[in-house]
């Protein structure tokens, strides 16, 4: 927690005290540089932006996780509508597609439900900071236990409480150019959750219990810089840090299980190209590279996303 308080007190710190307001001829070329570019956003760090109200945003998510040198291709994306002018809701899914012999075809994973409200608004006028809070709800829909033999389990099993802060951002640059800054801080709050025999948690057949996921903290730092008014280039840099997950219970043989995972900790890095041919869609690919971190595994995790704005 120390370190989620030191980063939004970091972002607070960049904000303005107050809008002041812009000339009339600085605002003007502000709002040039503005309409001469279209985004997608970034492959990683989320929008402080919200909606119009009554209208629709889609952006599915493809992408192959490589580990281990194993590949694991799946979907996610976001489906959000505007209920109000400065509140969005939507739905984060997630689907896997199994391609090993006892893991093939497709499976479910947990689903997020969305829910920003946007608290200031960045105009060409008053150039202060979108900034938006965030509050989510995982919802366990992927299977975690009662896997039988040799499957794999695609969920957690725990409802899990998500808050955090969007932060966006624009630069002009001195060729005139715009650049586009996003700060994410996100942390999940997972609940106690029920195992019965084999499961995700490295559970036996035998076993009835409980588990308590660790919690994840999440920090995303993106950056867009528009090169014309459809090509752009992305940036992200995100670090992932995961509580200890405990599990408790009996095994087969009536035996007590009390088993605690370690702490763990990651960085990786995702440039991207953006391609927008319209004002209301366009096209994002890129490569979402993980090194080794504390206690987890490398990975490699090519994606592409389509975004469409109704």
């Amino acid at each position: 927690m120390k370190s989620v308080a030191a980063a939004i007190a970091a972002v607070f710190a960049l904000l303005p005290v107050r809008a002041h307001a812009a000339d009339p001829a600085d605002a003007e070329r502000w709002r040039a540089a503005m309409t001469s570019v279209r985004w997608t956003g970034p492959l990683l760090a989320s929008n402080a932006e919200t909606l119009p109200q009554g209208h629709f945003y889609t952006e599915p998510y493809f992408f192959d996780v490589i580990s281990g040198g194993e590949h694991h291709p799946g979907s996610s994306g976001f489906y959000q509508y505007g209920l109000r002018d400065n509140w969005t809701v939507g739905v984060q899914p997630f689907f896997s597609w199994g391609t090993h012999k006892f893991n093939r075809g497709a499976a479910i994973g947990d689903f997020k439900l969305l829910s920003q409200v946007r608290v200031s608004h960045f105009t060409a006028e008053h150039r202060v900071p979108s900034v938006a809070l965030v509050t989510n709800l995982i919802i366990p829909t992927g299977k975690h236990d009662r896997l039988s033999a040799l499957r794999n389990g695609h969920g957690s099993g725990a409802f899990a409480p998500e808050i955090g802060l969007n932060v966006q951002q624009y630069f002009r640059l001195p060729n005139g150019r715009l650049l586009r800054g996003r700060v994410n801080i996100l942390k999940d709050f997972p609940l106690r959750t029920e195992v019965t025999g084999r499961s995700v948690y490295g559970t036996d057949a035998g076993f009835h219990g409980h588990a308590r996921p660790g919690s994840k903290t999440s920090v995303i730092l993106g950056a867009e810089y528009s090169v014309s008014k459809k090509w752009v280039l992305a940036f992200d840099v995100e670090r992932d840090q995961w509580g200890k997950t405990e599990v408790t219970g009996i095994d087969g043989s009536d035996a007590p299980v009390n088993t605690s995972s370690p702490r763990s900790w990651d960085i990786g890095f995702a440039p991207a190209v953006e391609y927008n041919w319209s004002d209301r869609a366009g096209v994002i690919a890129g490569m979402w590279v993980v090194p080794k971190g504390h206690n987890t595994q490398s990975s490699v995790t090519p994606a592409i996303a389509i975004q469409r704005f109704w």
